[in-house]
């Protein structure tokens, strides 16, 4: 989706109301145009005594237009209908109690809730406000319409400490998180995306579990979560309920919020977790990447290092394979998919990757190479991967990012289904 053309860049028009998380807004602004987008900042009267509208301008290289422009003479048609038309994409941040009200209700009454009543081009929302405001009936009624809105990608509020100093939801999200949500839009390639999991619950495992040798070391795979949470994000962006499970994250962004967590550390905590779950889901994505050993002796004391060989010896077993002994209480109503990392030639792993498929007794297996450079592991690598049945189906989803990856596998395994 980047581009060093001009011509090409994905024009984003942001939208910024009277919020005093308003004064996150100029970091998004600096590390879209960092990310090569371009940028118009739409600045509300309110949100200009919070953050100055010419460092809008020169951070977005592009004038920030104020609220007292709407109709402005040197304008050829209607402002707002002119910047609905120029971009390919919009973010409403930060959303204010009274922005939604207006929007919901149609009242025009200003140019960015002309803008927003106008618009049909994907929007990216992002309210934030005082917990109580926002936990208001009112407001929670008028969020609840937004929600039935096909082209708006609504982000919730997070938790934390507010301006007022109180601890409570109403946070504007995360500048990560709504940069993924805009790659999330934008791999649909300027197609309108669908709440299509509305009423779908998803029950999904990721990142590494690990086991204690001892009090000093321990053993673990390597995982970073990160594909998990893009099959979790991706699926909440569709309108799905979902739990993601996780070890440690080893990812430094921001792109947590939103969904329910659970983090475990070892693979008993993974199934309990699991099996408390279970029941629930329609789909459920075993993403972990479980350690294959664990120590059955007492762990809380250093062994030395002189003894540490025989101790093993003694001492280790497998960890149990965990979806297949979940998927003996899989539901006739329920998708179980496994994932199966691998090296070498899919020619070479394709018999193994059958056979698996059936010893753990999912309904689908993803299989993904990650002995290829800049592919495998990691926030910024790239994946591909081959998606089975349990009969003859085959299907390559190509080298991509992970959370157009992960939409594609979505898109794949909610198909099989129908």
């Amino acid at each position: 989706m980047k581009t060093k053309s001009k011509e090409l860049k994905v024009k984003v028009l942001l939208l910024i109301t009277g919020s005093i998380a308003a004064v996150r807004i100029p970091l998004l602004v600096s590390q879209l145009v960092k990310d090569n987008y371009d940028v118009k900042c739409v600045v509300s009267k309110n949100a200009e005594k919070l953050i100055q509208p010419v460092s809008l301008s020169i951070l977005s290289r592009n004038a920030c237009i104020l609220d007292e422009e709407q109709w402005s003479n040197l304008q050829s048609k209607p402002l707002h209908i002119d910047l609905c038309d120029w971009a390919d994409v919009l973010i409403m941040a930060p959303l204010t109690a009274t922005t939604l009200s207006k929007w919901v209700t149609g009242n025009a009454d200003g140019l960015i809730s002309s803008i927003l009543i106008a618009n049909n081009k994907p929007i990216i929302v992002a309210p934030a406000m005082n917990s109580k405001m926002w936990l208001n009936q009112a407001v929670q009624k008028n969020h609840q319409h937004l929600q039935d809105y096909p082209n708006v990608l609504l982000l919730k509020p997070s938790e934390g400490i507010l301006a007022c100093d109180e601890i409570g939801i109403g946070k504007i999200p995360p500048n990560d998180l709504i940069k993924l949500a805009l790659k999330f839009i934008l791999i649909h390639n300027k197609k309108p995306f669908y709440r299509d999991l509305l009423k779908k619950e998803f029950l999904i495992t990721g990142g590494c579990t690990a086991e204690k040798i001892d009090v000093a070391r321990n053993i673990t795979n390597n995982s970073s979560g990160t594909m998990g949470l893009m099959l979790a994000q991706v699926a909440r962006f569709r309108g799905a309920k979902v739990k993601y499970i996780h070890g440690p994250l080893r990812n430094k962004l921001e792109i947590t919020e939103g969904i329910k967590r659970v983090e475990i550390e070892n693979s008993d905590d993974l199934i309990k977790a699991i099996e408390k779950e279970i029941s629930k889901c329609d789909y459920f994505f075993m993403n972990a990447a479980v350690t294959d050993f664990k120590i059955s002796a007492d762990t809380s004391k250093k062994i030395p290092k002189s003894k540490l060989e025989d101790f093993l010896n003694e001492n280790i077993e497998l960890v149990p394979d965990i979806l297949r002994d979940i998927s003996k209480v899989k539901k006739a109503n329920q998708i179980f998919v496994g994932f199966c990392a691998f090296t070498g030639s899919i020619k070479n792993a394709r018999k193994i990757i059958k056979e698996k498929i059936i010893l753990k007794g999912c309904d689908l297996l993803f299989a993904n190479p990650i002995d290829i450079e800049e592919q495998g592991f990691g926030p910024l690598a790239k994946n591909e991967g081959w998606l089975f049945d349990t009969k003859e189906m085959e299907s390559h989803i190509r080298k991509t990012s992970k959370i157009e990856l992960a939409n594609n596998l979505i898109n794949q395994i909610i198909s099989t289904n129908k």
